[in-house]
């Protein structure tokens, strides 16, 4: 049993022998407390990397686009949460680092055409794929499914009205920070869409089996 997961019982057990809460309603509280601390544990991470390499809006902005988006619509899932965490502030920050110095430099054409390609993807995944199970969730309620599909398309959706407004105001305004953000989020729902199919599989195992984890 890992660290968070033992960490996460441990204070179900407390507030339950406080509460004199049953032993279902305590495991509930582990669930939730072991999200609530896998949470804590990646943005600490993710915080750190962001100020140590000074992408801290750009991974921000990332990460949170396609942690919001997974919630709806599922994807792949490391073999620990320490190797989780560790594994989205490498993907994040990569992808950060990667839009801060070199997309954003790209002609603004170029930059609108790679957008409307991303969401036509992210937008493809999520009606094909999402949501996607896994082994504590496996979602095999029909109804359940469908209300976290309709729930991840209109996300995407709501994004990319965003973004055309983010667009619109930067066209007018020529403030990059804009154009920045626009393209982070577009970065964060493609990168949760990759984990949705093989190829997400595939680095995440990769990853996951560097750091010590078994599949």
């Amino acid at each position: 049993m890992g660290n968070v997961e033992k960490l996460s019982n441990f204070i179900a057990s407390k507030i339950s022998a406080n509460l004199s809460i049953d032993s279902e309603r305590e495991e509930v509280l582990a669930y939730g407390a072991f999200a609530l601390i896998q949470t804590i544990l990646s943005i600490i991470i993710i915080v750190i990397f962001g100020v140590i390499f000074d992408v801290l809006i750009e991974v921000l902005v990332i990460s949170f686009s396609a942690a919001i988006l997974r919630k709806f619509s599922g994807g792949v899932h490391a073999t620990s949460p320490i190797r989780c965490a560790l594994i989205g502030m490498f993907i994040f920050g990569v992808l950060a680092f990667l839009v801060k110095h070199f997309i954003i430099n790209l002609d603004f054409i170029y930059l609108i055409v790679i957008m409307m390609i991303a969401f036509a993807f992210v937008l493809y995944i999520m009606f094909k794929y999402s949501p996607v199970g896994s082994v504590n969730k496996p979602l095999k309620n029909e109804k359940t499914r469908k209300n976290l599909k309709i729930k991840s398309i209109k996300f995407v959706l709501y994004l990319l009205i965003l973004n055309i407004i983010l667009i619109t105001t930067y066209f007018k305004t020529k403030n990059s920070f804009l154009l920045t953000i626009s393209l982070c989020i577009s970065t964060g729902v493609v990168w949760q869409s990759i984990t949705m199919v093989s190829l997400g599989h595939l680095i995440i195992n990769i990853l996951d089996k560097l750091l010590g984890g078994t599949n």
